[in-house]
C-alpha cells in the first residue's frame, strides 16, 4: 500500500459539490441535542459527532431519525475499526445477533445489541412484514460487505475501481435508506421499491453520501483500503485522484437527478400514491445535508 495521500481540505472540495445537490432539506434547526444524548447514555453511544443536528435538516420532528443515525455510526466504527474490523466470524455473530433481535424484539446486554433492540421495538410496528423483510436483506448485504472488507484490510487490499462502488455502498449502512421509511411512518409499495428510477434514487443517493464521506473521512482513515480517492490513486493511478472522485460525485448526482423526473410517470404508471414523496424528497435532499454536517462535525474535523 502507498503512502499517505495528499489531498486539499474537505471543505475546499465538498463546499462547491453541495452547490450541485437539490437544496431540498429544511435548513438546520436550533437543537441541543438533550434527548439523543440521554436516549444514547445508558448505551454508551457517543453523541459528540451531532447527529441531530443532521437528521434535523430532514425530519426535524422525528426523534426517531437520530437515534438511528447514532447507532448507525456507532456500528460501522466498530465494523471498521473495532473488533469486526479484521474478523468475520466476530461479523457473523454480531449479525446472528441483530437478527435474533428482529425476530424476538430483545436484545443482549451488549450496548450495540441492546440499543438495536430498543430502536427495533419503536420501527418495527410502524411497518409492513414486508419493509422488514427489506430491512433484514439490507442488513445481510452490510454484513456481506463488512466480510469482505474484513479480508481486504487483513491481506492490505485495495478494491479495484469496479469492485467498488457496490461494495462501499452495502458496507456505508446501506439499510438507513430504508430507515426513513418509518421514520416518515410511509411503506413504500415494493412494486415501487423494484421499479428502476426507485433503484437509481435509492442507489446514487447512497453513492453521493458514501463518496462524499470518503473525501472527509481520508486524513482520519488513513491506512484503510475502502476510500474511494485511495481507489483511484492506486487502482487507477490518476494524478488527483481528490479530484477524480469529486468529478464521480457530480455524474452520480445526474443520474440522482434523472431518477427524480423520471419517479412520477413512474408511480402513475404503477398507480403508487403521492403519499410516498416525502421519502423521495429525503432520498434527494440526504445527499446535501449529509455534507453540510460533515462540514460542521466535529467528526472528521481534522480532515
Amino acid at each position: 500500500m502507498s503512502a499517505e495521500l495528499r489531498i486539499p481540505s474537505a471543505a475546499a472540495i465538498l463546499v462547491p459539490l453541495a452547490e450541485l445537490f437539490p437544496p431540498l432539506g429544511c435548513s438546520s434547526r436550533p437543537c441541543d441535542g438533550t434527548a439523543l444524548r440521554a436516549w444514547a447514555a445508558p448505551y454508551g453511544l457517543p453523541t459528540d459527532a451531532g447527529f441531530h443536528r443532521l437528521a434535523a435538516r430532514l425530519m426535524p420532528e422525528d426523534r426517531l431519525l437520530s437515534r438511528w443515525l447514532t447507532w448507525t455510526f456507532a456500528y460501522d466504527d466498530w465494523c471498521d475499526e473495532g473488533t469486526g474490523s479484521r474478523d468475520g466470524r466476530v461479523l457473523d455473530r454480531m449479525q446472528a445477533r441483530l437478527r435474533e433481535t428482529m425476530r424476538t424484539g430483545h436484545g443482549s446486554a451488549e450496548p450495540l445489541v441492546a440499543s438495536f433492540a430498543d430502536l427495533w421495538r419503536s420501527t418495527a410496528p410502524r411497518m409492513s412484514p414486508a419493509w422488514a423483510r427489506r430491512f433484514a436483506n439490507r442488513l445481510d448485504l452490510h454484513a456481506d460487505a463488512c466480510r469482505v472488507q474484513a479480508v481486504n484490510r487483513t491481506y492490505g487490499r485495495v478494491p479495484t475501481a469496479g469492485e467498488y462502488p457496490a461494495l462501499r455502498r452495502h458496507a456505508f449502512c446501506g439499510f438507513v435508506t430504508d430507515l426513513l421509511e418509518p421514520c416518515l411512518r410511509i411503506d413504500v409499495p415494493g412494486r415501487l421499491h423494484t421499479s428502476p428510477p426507485w433503484r437509481t434514487l435509492v442507489d446514487a443517493s447512497s453513492d453521493v453520501i458514501a463518496w462524499c464521506n470518503d473525501i472527509a473521512s481520508l486524513a482520519k482513515e488513513q491506512g484503510d483500503p475502502h476510500n474511494y480517492v485511495r481507489v483511484a490513486a492506486e487502482r487507477i493511478g490518476v494524478r488527483d485522484p481528490a479530484a477524480w472522485v469529486a468529478d464521480r460525485i457530480a455524474e452520480r448526482v445526474e443520474d440522482l437527478r434523472d431518477a427524480a423526473l423520471a419517479l412520477p410517470g413512474t408511480c402513475a404508471e404503477l398507480g403508487v400514491p403521492a403519499t410516498v414523496a416525502p421519502v423521495a424528497v429525503c432520498l434527494l435532499a440526504g445527499p446535501r445535508a449529509h455534507v453540510e454536517w460533515l462540514l460542521e462535525s466535529a467528526r472528521y474535523r481534522s480532515t
